[in-house]
């Protein structure tokens, strides 16, 4: 079994939201899991959110060191897929040897027994409630009902995560996603002016083609006349054509905005360390542009990662901005420099800061860890005075 969470979030996992996977070690949902690993006499509870291919553990009790770092594990080695699947309660009484039940779980770490309940966001089951032995275990009608009614309790809390959640998740797009509209708005500006300058070119062009064809049936205008509409004529074809030029540039930056909005407010399955950190940056270019831009060099060093697009883009395009304002304020004008580390289960994007005051790093270590103190699959570091964004990444099965 893998030591992290080996398969991507995909667009059939938006019910599970970053409100749903926030709050990793929500302490009410522990208290609950302790309580039903308790009650049911069993040494292992979890909360289990099961997507496409992950599941999971929003709380846990009992786990072993290694699958409660790891906070998960492939959705086809679970027992909580089956609750899902079925949306209803699951009992195995011994899963060893049972024909169509995982033995992953069994062989590698002693499972036995299983009793899982259905939970439930927005009316659709999402995953278990449930508790594990490592001996064969029949659960009793009385266990079940304890079981069922904690569940409940679990509902309840997700409801309410949802809707705390959500008002900060609102702010943190409109941080990241303001710059970009910023940069839409000043790509458009210059395109009407524009699109006036060459209107008046295709006029100077039209009063020397009429001359020309004056010319052709016999009317000859004076030598000076003509002198002067061609180079009017001239004149209106190099303004049409900077004018041109113009609005292809102004588009292109307009187009790249809205391409980077696009990871902040269409939901994807991406999850390449690159494809996030290029659209932070992108988001980011109306403001970090001043200071010099962002230097983002091939990545050596490019895993999937688990944090969902929208959240990974648009913390990496706060922590640009918050950099490139810093540098506005200290009076520094250079690039911003992006590279990223291996760090075993996590990706480590370095964004250097080191020449900026300490009083500008804490204000921007105060905003960061607003937004990501309770998230499970991202954080930051402080390292020699830059910023390391560490994402928890995709492992591959070895």
């Amino acid at each position: 079994m893998e030591s992290a969470l080996t398969a991507r979030y995909s667009t059939n996992d938006l019910p599970y939201t970053r409100e749903l996977l926030a709050e990793a070690e929500d302490e009410q949902l522990m208290k609950i899991v302790k309580e039903a690993a308790k009650e049911l006499k069993s040494p292992i509870a979890l909360v289990t959110v099961v997507m496409e291919q992950v599941q999971f553990f929003k709380a846990h009790y009992g786990l072993s060191e290694e699958l409660a770092k790891s906070r998960g594990t492939t959705r086809d080695v679970s027992f909580c897929q089956f609750v899902v699947d079925t949306q209803n309660p699951l009992e195995l009484v011994d899963a060893k040897g049972m024909p169509g039940i995982p033995q992953n779980i069994v062989e590698e770490h002693g499972v036995r027994a299983y009793l899982g309940m259905p939970i439930k966001s927005h009316n659709q089951v999402i995953g278990s409630l449930c508790v594990l032995d490592t001996e064969p275990h029949s659960f009793t009608d009385d266990e079940k009902e304890n079981l069922r009614r904690l569940a409940d309790l679990v509902n309840d809390r997700l409801a309410q995560l949802n809707k705390s959640r959500k008002k900060d998740h609102s702010q943190l797009i409109g941080k990241a996603a303001y710059p970009a509209l910023e940069e839409v708005k000043e790509a458009m500006e210059p395109i009407k002016p524009r699109v006036s300058d060459s209107m008046v070119a295709l006029r100077e062009l039209s009063t020397f083609m009429r001359f020309m064809e004056q010319t052709l049936y016999g009317n000859f205008p004076s030598k000076d006349e003509l002198r002067k509409t061609l180079n009017d004529a001239k004149t209106a074809l190099e303004r049409c054509e900077n004018s041109l030029y113009d609005i292809e540039v102004s588009s292109e930056d307009a187009i790249d905005a809205i391409d980077a909005l696009e990871h902040v407010f269409v939901p994807s399955s991406t999850v390449l360390l690159s494809e996030i950190a290029e659209a932070g940056r992108e988001l980011a270019r109306h403001v970090t542009k001043e200071s010099g831009g962002v230097l983002l060099p091939e990545l050596s060093f490019n895993p999937q990662v688990t944090t969902p697009q929208t959240l990974g883009s648009s913390i990496i395009a706060l922590t640009l901005t918050l950099v490139a304002n810093g540098l506005k304020k200290a009076s520094k004008h250079h690039k911003i420099k992006m590279s990223v580390l291996d760090q075993n289960l996590r990706a480590a994007l370095v964004i250097e800061c080191d020449d900026l005051s300490e009083a500008i790093r804490g204000e921007i270590v105060r905003e960061l860890r607003n937004h990501t103190s309770e998230e499970p699959t991202i954080s930051f570091k402080l390292v020699d005075g830059n910023i390391h964004l560490l994402f928890s990444i995709v492992k591959e099965r070895s």
